[in-house]
């Protein structure tokens, strides 16, 4: 680091869950292993804690996994200087897991953004100070079963409005205004056009930086108007039994922040692997790790060609699209589902020339959608 930089440093996402669990408690911080002088040596660092750190027994009716992991994984994290914890699995748990995981974190020492008991919580951003100079970081997630509100924990979300007046106090408050975003389409290295969208309107209202994780592989990033843009961390600590390709991999982001002008001077990426295979994070190096720059660098250019990027995430689409439509409309789910989307047209059956404008408009109508949403909530006897 420069002497007249300070060293910001954000991680990616931490799941001390699974055949995680047992290395976690047991080696502790030494499972970043020679990561662990990045962390310790930098003036502010930053990880998303995935899953609720609790011994409750009851998660909530979701759809996906319901994560949860010892409290004791906290001690893990001790070096670190905030824990974002807006994310889809926060809630895994209800209350009880969130409230564990708040006092997990406050029994270390560490401060906590992006979840709290209510949403007006779970708004606040925290301001940490390095030298002179103040860093206001934001921590908000797209919307799953995670979502705070008035009165109920949870995430803070992506809300376009809400988040102006977020960003507009944090800039009143601090010298440079950063924001963390848990979102994307899992598996997919880039931003869906949307999120990228979010992301540079972000940064047209003074954020000096936008970071995302969520995707579970290491992703592209892109500079707009001058400051950075990183689509996905990838995995930090997260067991998957099967990982899928690009599972094991990621990287950690170094931001070299100007003591005399307050912005970004240089951003690094750092790429990494980690399993419980290798007990923990090792490093890149040498050919590995020119490999994996090389990938982020050419999802970079990509980017900077709008028609690459499109036919990127419609190739995407198009890969997606029976799975996606068979899993929505069918009347029953079950195994093997997903292996009779790619052989057969069978979401046919659900999506026809008859009702596929309906079901369209259903989904993309502001006010359809709002009330299609509420309505399958009530169901669920979800209330926010």
């Amino acid at each position: 680091m420069k002497s007249d930089s300070y060293n910001l440093l954000f991680c990616g996402d931490f799941a001390p869950c699974r055949g995680f669990e047992d290395f976690v408690l047991d080696k502790k911080e030494h499972i970043f292993g020679d990561s662990q002088t990045l962390i310790k040596n930098a003036d502010l660092s930053f990880v998303n804690l995935e899953c609720p750190l609790t011994t409750y027994a009851s998660s909530i009716c979701k759809s996906g996994p319901s994560l949860k992991a010892d409290p004791d994984c906290v001690h893990a994290l001790k070096f670190f200087s905030l824990i974002g914890l807006a994310n889809n699995h926060i809630m895994d748990f209800g209350k009880d897991g969130l409230q564990s995981t708040l006092e997990a974190c406050e029994s270390i020492g560490v401060p906590t953004t992006g979840a709290g008991v209510n949403i007006k919580e779970a708004k606040k951003h925290h301001i940490i100070t390095v030298g002179n100079l103040s860093v206001a970081i934001i921590a908000i997630a797209e919307h799953e079963f995670n979502q705070a509100g008035d009165n109920a924990g949870g995430s803070a979300p992506i809300d376009v409005i809400d988040n102006y007046h977020q960003i507009m106090l944090a800039k009143k408050q601090a010298d440079i205004v950063i924001v963390t975003l848990h979102g994307g389409n899992e598996y997919f290295p880039y931003p869906r056009p949307g999120l990228r969208k979010l992301c540079q309107h972000y940064i047209d209202l003074g954020v000096e930086t936008v970071i995302c994780h969520h995707p579970h592989v290491p992703g592209a990033y892109e500079y707009y108007k001058g400051k950075p843009i990183f689509y996905s961390l990838g995995n930090l600590i997260f067991d998957n039994p099967k990982p899928t390709k690009d599972w094991d991999l990621g990287y950690m982001v170094k931001l070299e922040i100007n003591k005399e002008k307050k912005i970004i001077s240089n951003a690094e990426i750092i790429p990494y692997e980690q399993s419980v295979d290798i007990g923990g994070i090792k490093l890149l190096v040498g050919e590995e790790k020119d490999r994996l720059i090389n990938r982020i660098e050419s999802g970079r250019m990509t980017l900077e060609n709008d028609e690459t990027y499109i036919k990127e995430w419609q190739r995407f689409v198009e890969m997606k699209s029976s799975s996606y439509l068979l899993t929505q409309y069918s009347p029953i789910l079950f195994r093997g589902i997903g292996f009779l989307s790619r052989k057969t047209p069978f979401e046919k059956l659900f999506i026809n020339s008859k009702n596929k404008l309906r079901k369209l408009n259903l989904i993309r109508c502001e006010s359809h959608h709002e009330l299609f949403k509420c309505i399958l909530e009530n169901m669920h006897d979800i209330k926010r």
